[in-house]
């Protein structure tokens, strides 16, 4: 079930700091979101100032994730270009891809699920912000990788702190016995 936002203001009230020490049961998100941040359904999260901008093309002729060694993160730190948007904003040109991420930093406790979408104002101006991987798992910690995309026909500004995407949580069935323990559990600390 999703969750309303009366629920998530209690979950995220329960995992604020009492005596320095957080309550691990609860959903923590880093910096604390505003009140305007919190929608009916959903937590608004902003972009952080880091790009990665990927090539439009390296020359190689393939490229095998399914191969043990592969790491998907560093095979992007490799071939992609840092862009820091505090510097100066960054402009996505049509059918681009890059990967940005939230600079809200995200812990889900055990019994709450989430899926990280676009927001509807981007989204009719062409800019996707996943490609197929919106799933936050229970336990999850770190900062949400966005998998930024423009199909629509204009060049669009993004700058850091811009509202990029929407956090939906939803209570899980039974909580998990197992938190996230994938290659990207910590990314973006």
């Amino acid at each position: 079930m999703i969750l309303s936002d009366l629920e998530l203001k209690a979950e995220l009230q329960g995992g604020r700091p009492k005596n320095g020490i957080r309550d691990e049961n609860r959903l923590i998100i880093d910096p604390m979101p505003t009140d305007e941040q919190i929608t009916s359904s959903s937590i608004d999260l902003t972009l952080d100032a880091v790009l990665w901008e990927l090539p439009e093309d390296r020359g190689y002729q393939h490229i095998d994730p399914s191969d043990s060694q592969f790491r998907i993160t560093e095979f992007v730190r490799q071939v992609a270009e840092m862009k820091n948007l505090s510097e100066s904003p960054y402009t996505l040109r049509p059918n681009r891809f890059i990967h940005g991420q939230t600079h809200e930093r995200v812990q889900l406790p055990l019994h709450l699920g989430a899926r990280i979408e676009g927001r509807s104002s981007l989204a009719r101006l062409g800019i996707s912000i996943h490609a197929t991987a919106p799933t936050v798992q229970p336990g999850f910690n770190g900062r949400l990788t966005l998998e930024i995309n423009n199909v629509g026909p204009f060049p669009i500004v993004l700058t850091p702190s811009m509202s990029i995407a929407q956090l939906i949580v939803e209570r899980v069935g039974l909580p998990a016995v197992q938190p996230y323990r994938g290659q990207f559990q910590g990314q973006g600390s």
